[in-house]
């Protein structure tokens, strides 16, 4: 196991943790498709990864390294609530569109309806969703992803739940395969060059 402790994301965390995310995805195949101009990419990241933390922060179990942030993981437990529209507004999220123009949302709701529809399909019963995980640049390869993780399936093995997340890269499924998952589908997501592993981590 490894030795990182992580703590639950809170408030004061926002702004790091969406910093880590961008250096960490900055070559994300998922965001290089939903937003192909460098520089529109740029300027516009910050917003959606503050917003996803934001997101998570209301609804899901996310969780940083103890301290300075770096690693983020962007995880979600069984039976998750749904937010209200007023609740969806203070994350940020009910703005995406208009800050990305309808092309790119296009894609982005592309993107998560394919994934969407595949993740009901293939784990329809409760488990842990692992929406993100993110680790600084400058931090990998010292455990912190394996911390952020093993934190919660520590917890999921002890309810007999199953974990899921979808790799963006071989190099990432790789990764996951060895820390307990496996690949049980890939995909390609429609009219884009996006191939995406989908895996699950059984209760042990």
């Amino acid at each position: 196991m490894s030795a990182v402790t992580p703590v639950p994301l809170t408030d004061s965390h926002v702004d790091a943790a969406a910093d880590v995310l961008m250096r960490a995805f900055v070559e994300d195949p998922g965001l290089l498709f939903v937003l192909p101009d460098p520089a529109g990419r740029a300027r516009l990241a910050p917003s959606l990864a503050r917003a996803a933390v934001r997101y998570t922060l209301r609804c899901g179990a996310p969780l940083v390294t103890r301290g300075a942030v770096r690693g983020v993981a962007l995880w979600f437990p069984p039976g998750a609530p749904e937010l209200g529209a007023d609740e969806l507004a203070e994350t940020g999220i009910t703005r995406v569109p208009e800050q990305i123009g309808p092309d790119a949302w296009q894609r982005f709701q592309r993107l998560l309806d394919h994934l969407d529809a595949l993740h009901r399909q293939l784990l329809p019963d409760p488990h842990w969703y692992l929406a993100l995980l993110g680790v600084d640049p400058a931090s990998q390869r010292q455990g912190i992803g394996a911390g952020l993780m093993q934190h919660v399936f520590t917890r999921a093995d002890r309810e007999g739940l199953a974990c899921y997340l979808e790799a963006p890269t071989e190099g990432n499924a790789r990764y996951y395969e060895r820390r307990g998952f496996r690949v049980v589908m890939e995909t390609d997501v429609p009219e884009s060059d996006v191939h995406v592993w989908l895996m699950r981590r059984d209760p042990v």
